[in-house]
């Protein structure tokens, strides 16, 4: 895995160069724009299926807690090696990414928290609606305020569309009512993960170009360890070993998660670097879709017509991002050819 790891690396700083390189042929900014968008998608898609892992191991008997902190030792496990041998020393840093990172991290792993326990108190259903559904706005209005990216108007037909998509796939209770009770607490939880998550977007999306994508993943690992090794006790019934000695199974489950965890953390933050935060984010809301189909094949989930139009709805809200990423590449080539036209 540490070779695959690193021969990403290896192709995404390549690309770094392409494009930042004027004396390139301009073509390359289009393979910049199908390289953000695909890392887009990708984080969705691993973030989705390791959550479904994630709750198998919940199921079982697992609190959320001991579940993220296998998690973030395991992340320390994989890059703290690859730091080694790339040569990086974590404590020289720049100063402004240290601290991104280590917010980004905080916020990032107590979104993680504050999603299961959502779950538990409201649903699946509730939580995933409300915090992949705030996540495209509260996202785009933080990196306006705090680091100045522009937010285009067109922008916002995109989180229209995905935002509808992502009610009718998860019908949240709070909408399309339901006799059963629910925790207030749990919708709290659910709107913290959502806001929790889009500082964390932020905070990568204003760190340096040239900042490796291992020290990010390092530092998620790292915090992560630290808070849930103080959670871990007194909100753990029973312990790891006791749980994996009596289901062997949680081994193959945990090892899947945190696999497809780093690949997530991994594509979101490359995805980061080349695009924008808004059109990230909706693009990684493509784990909604994801999920609905997993909960079809894992959990034998019943599909209603509504939930179908709701995946229809998350793929077309992508297949606009990349329509909008595409024409704006177009629209700065041709600004840049007329300014700097070639010579005769």
């Amino acid at each position: 895995m540490s070779d695959i790891f690193l021969k990403l690396q290896s192709i995404t700083d390549k690309n770094i160069v392409i494009q930042k390189d004027e004396s390139v042929p301009r073509k390359y900014n289009y393979w910049t724009v199908l390289l953000g968008i695909t890392m887009g998608l990708l984080s969705g898609a691993t973030l989705a299926i390791s959550d479904v892992f994630a709750l198998l191991c919940v199921k079982i008997g697992y609190s959320p807690s001991q579940v993220l902190l296998v998690k973030s030792l395991m992340m320390m496990a994989i890059t703290t090696p690859l730091l080694v041998y790339k040569k990086i020393n974590i404590l020289k840093l720049k100063r402004k990414d240290t601290i991104l990172n280590i917010v980004k991290s905080i916020s990032e792993n107590g979104a993680d928290l504050a999603f299961y326990y959502a779950m538990d108190g409201i649903g699946m259903g509730d939580a995933s609606s409300i915090a992949a559904g705030t996540l495209p706005i509260f996202s785009p209005v933080f990196a306006s305020i705090f680091i100045q990216e522009k937010f285009r108007n067109r922008d916002c037909i995109g989180i229209a569309i995905n935002i509808a998509g992502i009610i009718l796939i998860s019908r949240p209770e709070f909408i399309f009512g339901s006799n059963t009770y629910s925790s207030f607490l749990g919708y709290v939880y659910a709107l913290l993960a959502g806001i929790w998550l889009s500082v964390g977007t932020v905070c990568s999306r204003a760190m340096s170009d040239d900042l490796s994508l291992i020290v990010v993943v390092f530092y998620n690992g790292l915090c992560g360890t630290i808070i849930t090794l103080i959670l871990v006790y007194p909100t753990s019934s029973d312990r790891i070993y006791t749980l994996i000695y009596e289901y062997p199974i949680t081994i193959t489950y945990l090892v899947a998660m945190v696999a497809l965890f780093v690949a997530y953390l991994y594509s979101v933050n490359r995805s980061l670097q080349l695009q924008s935060v808004s059109k990230t984010t909706i693009l990684r809301n493509i784990s909604i879709f994801v999920s609905f189909v997993a909960d079809i094949i894992v959990y034998h989930k019943q599909v209603v017509i509504l939930e179908i139009i709701g995946a229809v709805l998350v793929i077309l809200s992508s297949i606009i991002a990349f329509v909008f990423t595409c024409f704006e590449t177009k629209e700065g080539v041709s600004e840049e050819t007329k300014l700097f036209p070639k010579p005769k």
